[in-house]
């Protein structure tokens, strides 16, 4: 159930899930709470490339603050700017490495539609979606309002409801996951 996994640590041992080439959203949004949980040792490589992914979002937020700080001074908001630029090139390798993985272990039908976006992709999506809600939740009542905080839960928990289904449609040959690569290179950066 998503909306719980978002708000406690997830118990692997309540899911059948361990038939499954992929790891659940309860698990995933465990990784990005730091919370290892009872997982299957096959799912290392995602569950610990998604906690990094989560870790990545928080400097990442707080970078991106930074640069839209309007009081902040040139220097400041260039070295943000630095930041986040580095920030994208961890972050597309960890995607890399999610879906890198994900082509090792998961046989899909050739046969099965396609999905939109790699698997990487979509917990990068969730770590995002995390972030926004912990950021939202965690803000003082002053400073946010209720409304902000329960979209982002919901939005969040939609995302998590959506990979699940994606994940048993891997399982059972309905849907495939395009193999793609990122094309933008941060390499050479000045």
């Amino acid at each position: 159930m998503p909306l719980r996994a978002a708000n406690s640590p997830s118990d692997a041992s309540n899911n059948r899930t361990d038939h499954l080439p992929l790891p659940r959203s309860e698990l995933i949004v465990g990784a990005f709470r730091g919370h290892a949980g009872a997982r299957r040792p096959a799912w290392k490589v995602p569950l610990d490339a998604a906690g990094r992914l989560a870790l990545h979002h928080g400097e990442q937020w707080a970078a991106e603050t930074i640069s839209r700080d309007s009081s902040a001074d040139d220097h400041v908001v260039a070295a943000a700017k630095r930041s986040i630029d580095a920030l994208n090139e961890v972050r597309v390798n960890l995607i890399s490495e999610i879906d890198s993985w994900v082509e090792r272990v998961v046989r899909a039908s050739s046969d099965a539609p396609l999905h939109t976006e790699t698997v990487g992709s979509v917990i990068d999506r969730l770590a995002i979606a995390w972030i926004r809600w912990r950021r939202f939740s965690d803000l003082s009542q002053h400073e946010r309002s209720a409304i902000h905080s329960s979209l982002a839960l919901r939005q969040l928990t939609e995302l998590a409801g959506a990979y699940d289904v994606l994940v048993l449609d891997i399982h059972h040959g309905r849907r495939r996951v395009p193999r793609w690569r990122a094309l933008k290179s941060y390499r050479g950066r000045r």
